[in-house]
């Protein structure tokens, strides 16, 4: 299994040793201060126009490291080339994405950086902190780490997600970035530090509520989804079309989604939380699925056009489910969909049974 942990500049820092057993174990909790001021963060980033053979300015742009002894010193022939990017790439610092976690630790008692690193020649910088606020639903453990990560090459956004994965190189990064949950990502453009100040009060914000998150998740786990709930949920999620009539129309778009999404929701991850079948925690989780792992697979930009991006999808479904949650049935019997692999999004809402536990 690969670490990507072996370039002259790659490290790993931790409180605890990792299974690849390089980079530096502190054995205690750093701040983001001490981690910055080790060397291998020590480094500025800046785009800059590149060259033919000829020396003559082409319309092509790359990003560069630039260490900051070396930076101090004038060396310029010391900055090392990172990877192509565009015109309108901005270059955001990875101590931006150090501050945003400072400031999401600083409303939950008890958090603490866990591991940080950097990947290749500087391409990747990750930073992940423990909150302390783990809990279970059910058998599905939340251990609650907030990840940081960011490309300073064009081959990834400004990152920030919720995870149960201890990441520690570049194989547990790639695991913990494709696991269902709470994302904020922006492009590298001139708007993103008005967007990362607005993720860190919104993430801060939903740390701070602390067990709050949990009763809410718990509320869901408790409460049974009806057809007339969903249907309710589908039609504020993905609104009708309207005629010249002004009468709904539904659309081939709208109805593969919704079968998408009630697929995942029958799948139940493999069934891997039984107790979970049927629950609105569990429609949470199906639309979380859809866009994390189907979503990509169709025309995004086509869907983001119409119902908003994944993480606002994301963030609606979380607030629509949880205010339908209140007027949901107990769990007293679960729910169970019978379909057939092509049925559509109407076809799988009309087979919704109920079945004796």
């Amino acid at each position: 299994m690969s670490h990507g942990l072996t370039t002259s500049n790659s490290y790993y820092t931790g409180r605890l040793a990792a299974w690849h057993k390089l980079g530096k174990v502190r054995g205690e909790h750093a701040t983001s201060d001490t981690l910055l001021s080790e060397t291998p963060f020590q480094y500025t980033v800046f785009k800059s126009q590149l060259q033919d053979g000829l020396g003559r300015p082409v319309k092509a742009w790359g990003t560069f490291r630039w260490n900051y002894s070396d930076k101090l010193a004038g060396n310029k022939t010391a900055a090392e080339f990172l990877g192509p990017v565009g015109e309108d790439y901005t270059c955001v610092q990875h101590a931006e994405g150090f501050k945003t976690i400072d400031a999401i630790m600083q409303s939950v008692n008890g958090a603490h950086y866990e591991t940080a690193g950097v990947l290749g020649n500087g391409e990747r910088v990750w930073a992940l902190a423990d909150l302390g606020l783990g809990f279970n639903i059910g058998d599905d453990v939340h251990k609650n780490f907030v990840l940081f990560v960011t490309g300073h090459d064009g081959s990834m956004a400004h990152t920030y997600k919720l995870v149960d994965e201890r990441v520690v190189c570049a194989n547990t990064l790639a695991m913990a970035l494709s696991e269902k949950g709470f994302k904020s990502s922006f492009r590298h453009t001139k708007n993103a530090q008005g967007r990362i100040l607005d993720a860190r009060e919104a993430m801060a914000a939903l740390m701070g509520e602390g067990n709050t998150l949990k009763n809410r998740f718990e509320l869901l786990a408790s409460r049974k989804m009806t057809r007339e709930a969903v249907t309710s949920i589908f039609d504020r999620l993905f609104p009708k079309q309207k005629t010249e009539a002004g009468e709904d129309r539904n659309t081939t778009r709208r109805e593969n989604i919704i079968a998408d999404i009630l697929r995942v929701y029958e799948a139940n991850d493999g069934n891997a939380f039984p107790e979970q079948r049927g629950t609105a925690y569990n429609l949470l989780q199906g639309v979380t699925g859809y866009v994390d792992h189907v979503r990509g697979q169709r025309d995004g930009r086509a869907e983001s056009a119409m119902f908003g991006s994944g993480d606002a999808l994301k963030s609606k479904a979380f607030e629509v489910i949880m205010s339908a949650a209140p007027g949901l049935p107990e769990i007293a019997r679960k729910m169970t969909f019978v379909s057939g692999e092509g049925s559509t999004g109407s076809s799988l809402l009309d087979s919704l049974v109920e079945a004796s536990v």
